[in-house]
């Protein structure tokens, strides 16, 4: 199984692309959470918004699962 980039916040771990030729994956990114085809499509927020809010709020890791070790939301999204 092969990871994919969260084009938001650039976590490496999303189990499917974020978007196909048949839609969004509607996966939840547990960095930042947006949720592809929610967040942007049914709640009209773009990719882009979404990055400058979680950033601004200090880039915190989104899932109720544990961070991985070591994980730092605003070096991953600069990286």
């Amino acid at each position: 199984m092969s990871a994919h980039l969260c084009p938001v916040c650039r976590y490496p771990e999303l189990a499917e692309p974020p978007r196909t030729d048949a839609g969004p994956s509607y996966e939840v990114c547990p960095s930042c959470g947006f949720e592809f085809g929610v967040t942007d499509d049914d709640l009209g927020i773009p990719e882009s918004e979404w990055r400058r809010r979680w950033l601004a709020e200090g880039a915190r890791w989104q899932s109720s699962s544990p961070a991985p070790p070591g994980w730092d939301g605003a070096a991953q999204a600069l990286g």
